[in-house]
């Protein structure tokens, strides 16, 4: 059991240094450790600070923005995430993109529908949502989806959510974009079924660190002091919107960031605050900081945009 994503990141490390097997597959080493599972309890507590993690906080942001919004794209994404098209057949989209399958599989919206499922029934069994799709994987690609499988299930008023991992990299994918990605899934389909968060289970078939990031594991390791980011009273911003106003606020935040990316200006904030979601609102501050950055505006400097934000 962990109290939240870094300790969880923590557990894993700890897995595979000490009980971890090196094979090699598709031509890279790995050293892993099979059929594993983690429980986190304050799956909200999502950011992971550890030194020599090196997360990129803006790259989740946009990500996880980007997936829930159903989208595939690479001139996104690769704004934030420069290596975005190495994990492309073709340079412009991510084939397997979580986004339009959850959002769009052949016609469904798999959020509507197990947000539906939980409302009518909440002690049903049947609010999973699936990811892996076997008319479309099996083929030589550069994208094929490491998670296949979200299982929503509410007992005694909390939502607990169940993911299931067919191969994880512990150092990229586990302890990168992929739980925090979930966790705000996880948060926004509590909000949108009145339930309190629950437990996130997270089950892999290999967890795994490739040979490239043998080096980071015992750095940080030997750097954690059992201490984490919410220790020091960090409060994540809360989700707020209704299951009915999402999409319509998705557009709104990618209409934004089109502009910021261009010309991230003072009136882009007004525009920021108008927006009635805490987590929303922090989030797309934090990719305006991030465009005020690249951009070497000397108007805005990003040093008061970073004391500005909620601690």
């Amino acid at each position: 059991m962990a109290k939240n994503e870094s300790w969880a990141l923590i557990n894993v490390l700890q897995k595979i240094n000490e009980f971890g097997s090196v094979i090699e597959t598709r031509g890279f080493e790995q050293k892993e450790i099979l059929s594993n599972l983690e429980s986190i309890d304050n799956s909200n507590e999502r950011v992971i600070v550890l030194n020599h993690r090196n997360n990129n906080i803006f790259a989740l942001i946009a990500e996880t923005l980007w997936v829930l919004a159903g989208r595939d794209d690479l001139d996104f994404l690769q704004h934030y995430l420069p290596r975005a098209d190495q994990f492309s057949d073709d340079g412009k989209v991510w084939r397997a993109a979580y986004g339009p399958r959850l959002r769009d599989w052949y016609g469904v919206d798999q959020f509507k529908e197990v947000a539906r499922l939980i409302n009518d029934d909440p002690n049903t069994k049947r609010a999973a949502m699936i990811i892996y799709d076997p008319a479309k994987d099996y083929i030589d690609t550069k994208d094929v989806p490491c998670n296949n499988w979200l299982h929503f299930m509410a007992r005694d008023g909390k939502l607990n959510l169940n993911v299931t991992v067919r191969a994880n990299d512990a150092i990229w994918g586990f302890g990168g974009i992929n739980t925090f990605e979930w966790s705000v899934l996880h948060e926004m389909m509590a909000f949108w079924t009145n339930m309190e968060i629950g437990q996130l289970s997270w089950f892999t078939g290999t967890m795994h660190v490739y040979s490239r990031h043998y080096g980071n594991i015992s750095k940080i390791l030997n750097s954690f002091k059992g201490k984490t980011l919410y220790d020091f009273d960090f409060k994540s911003p809360k989700f707020s919107t209704p299951f009915d106003k999402f999409d319509k606020l998705m557009e709104k935040v990618f209409h934004l960031e089109s502009k910021m990316r261009l010309n991230p200006s003072f009136e882009l904030l007004d525009e920021i605050e108008t927006i009635d979601d805490d987590f929303v609102k922090q989030s797309m501050l934090m990719l305006f900081t991030y465009n005020v950055y690249l951009s070497d505006n000397s108007k805005i400097m990003v040093k008061d945009l970073v004391q500005s934000l909620p601690s």
